[in-house]
């Protein structure tokens, strides 16, 4: 069909739908397109155009899954049309994390988001928006959404109504940004306005919103302007078919003639390797909102004690989520400390289901996976790289407030594969690190120290255990482990960290591990649980900062 309007003209009011020449020619959704006229045109911003005030851009699944970055691009390049739909075609098996993204995309751009399962429902959805036009395909669409609300309430809803429900929304998606709180949320619309504004804003103006920081007002700023999949292998100046760098047919495909960068994708330089894990492993903790990793430089401190005991402190807070995920392959402790040894993992559609010790605290760990508890891990370095991927990949974590990891004592392939994986999928809160009073175990906690410089992981602080022994009887404190060089608070002050608690030793805790007991259960007035409960708070309050 014939090109009528100017070239780079939008057509504005025309009476046709408008294809991208140089995008859709070819595309086998156009040939159902029979109750619209249409018309080819050089270069539109959207792949369809439906009138001045409505963009379609075209998606199929599979395209999404070779190109993730290519939706970014095409948002980048947008331009102002009132209404944005995206028009999703589903062709690939297990959509569902896709989607997922997808829908997330939407929702942060707001764009319309709009999904059929061949090329002739698109088709379909493409007449009908356009044959819309002549009552403004906004409001036409705005009137359908609302009628189906009614339809489903069973009665219309007021303006007042409409507008809570839109605040609510938007204080939940505020509230699900790292470190921002239901409060944050509301200062944010209150002085803001709108999502869109907030998006907009630096990070200077952000920080200028009463009570909230400069240190969250970064987190802020930086969410809104992370793409959905920082993970496009599609170079920005390619051509339109585009077979992606990670494809062994860069720089080789016909698509590739003239591309300025058909020789460096020929040659391997832009190959980025992205593992195919990542994208899953994201959706899995996207509602995890604080994860830290529980290290200790040398085994025999307490690091599993630690990690165990202060879960059970976060969730003495009933509206808290916690969870532990424990990969510490040759030696899994947390089922015995946590009671739940005899206990196999459940596996269903979702993926793996982590076994739950209370109403908010679950568990997983290698030691669910074994028939026999005795049985000798020994394993070389990918295979524990590809159970530790798999328990970040496969477990259905759901909602968390804090997700602790625990480690293997030193530094090990399991602390290089969590760290590597957790750094592609998200920032890492930090690092706890667990050590003694005593000069030899400090030794190791300066090169775990120099490990987190390294990967670049934060360290929350350091937790000094079995600091002194306090006697039950009397509750005199003596020192079990003295410390020749100051312990851990002259270590902290020569190297600039946080020390978060100095705990006290308490054969009872040793006893309620073995048995798998709560510890706060009976001893909630105890000096340790107190100095537990403490340490939670600090954490709480270190990350929230």
């Amino acid at each position: 069909m014939a090109c009528t309007s100017a070239p780079g003209v939008s057509g504005a009011g025309s009476s046709k739908l408008l294809v991208n020449r140089r995008r859709q020619n070819g595309n086998p959704v156009i040939k159902y397109i029979r109750n619209v006229p249409y018309e080819y045109v050089p270069d539109i911003r959207a792949d369809f155009e439906a009138g001045s005030s409505c963009g379609i851009f075209y998606l199929t699944l599979k395209w999404h899954k070779l190109h993730p970055g290519y939706l970014e691009t095409r948002f980048t390049e947008s331009g102002n049309y009132p209404l944005n739909i995206l028009l999703v075609v589903v062709n690939v098996e297990e959509p569902r994390f896709l989607l997922k993204d997808l829908n997330l995309f939407c929702y942060r751009t707001r764009w319309t988001f709009v999904l059929s399962y061949t090329v002739e429902e698109a088709a379909e959805y493409i007449e009908n928006i356009k044959l819309a036009e002549n009552k403004s395909a906004v409001t036409a669409l705005q009137d359908s959404h609302k009628r189906q609300m009614q339809k489903e309430a069973g009665a219309s809803k007021t303006a007042g109504d409409s507008r809570k429900e839109q605040l609510h929304s938007a204080l939940g998606f505020l509230s699900s940004i790292r470190s921002v709180n239901s409060s944050d949320a509301q200062r944010l619309i209150g002085t803001f306005g709108s999502i869109q504004n907030i998006a907009k804003a630096s990070a200077d103006d952000l920080a200028m919103c009463p009570g909230l920081g400069p240190v969250k007002a970064q987190n802020i700023y930086n969410f809104f302007r992370t793409p959905f999949l920082n993970m496009s292998d599609v170079p920005e100046n390619a051509n339109v078919y585009c077979p992606g760098t990670a494809s062994k047919k860069a720089g080789k495909a016909s698509a590739c003639a003239g591309c300025p960068n058909q020789n460096a994708c020929a040659s391997g330089a832009t190959d980025p390797r992205v593992d195919p894990d990542i994208p899953l492993i994201v959706d899995r903790l996207r509602q995890v909102k604080h994860k830290i990793l529980v290290l200790s430089g040398k085994g025999g401190v307490g690091k599993s004690t630690v990690t165990s005991t202060l879960a059970r402190a976060f969730a003495t807070n009933s509206q808290r989520q916690i969870a532990v995920l424990d990969i510490d392959i040759c030696g899994p402790s947390q089922p015995r400390m946590f009671g739940v040894e005899g206990e196999s993992v459940h596996n269903s559609a979702d993926g793996w289901s982590p076994i739950y010790v209370a109403d908010n605290l679950c568990l997983m760990s290698i030691g669910f996976l074994f028939d026999n508890r005795n049985d000798a891990v020994v394993w070389r370095g990918p295979r524990k790289n590809a159970m530790i991927t798999q328990f970040l990949r496969d477990v259905d974590w759901g909602s968390l407030d804090f997700l602790l990891i625990d480690t293997p004592p030193g530094t090990s392939d399991e602390h290089i594969s969590v760290v590597q994986m957790l750094l592609q999928t998200g920032p890492i809160d930090g690092a706890l690190i667990v050590t003694t009073p005593q000069e030899v175990s400090l030794l190791d906690v300066r090169k775990e120290v120099n490990f987190c410089h390294k990967t670049k992981v934060p360290v929350i602080g350091v937790v000094e255990n079995m600091s002194q022994y306090v006697c039950p009887c009397c509750n005199h404190a003596s020192e079990l482990f003295p410390s020749t060089t100051g312990g851990a608070k002259a270590m902290c002050q020569e190297m600039g960290l946080k020390l978060l608690a100095q705990l006290p030793m308490d054969p009872r805790i040793a006893k309620s591990l073995d048995s798998g007991e709560d510890f706060f259960d009976t001893n909630a007035e105890s000096t340790l649980a107190k100095a537990y409960v403490e340490l939670a708070a600090n954490i709480s309050d270190t990350l929230d900062k």
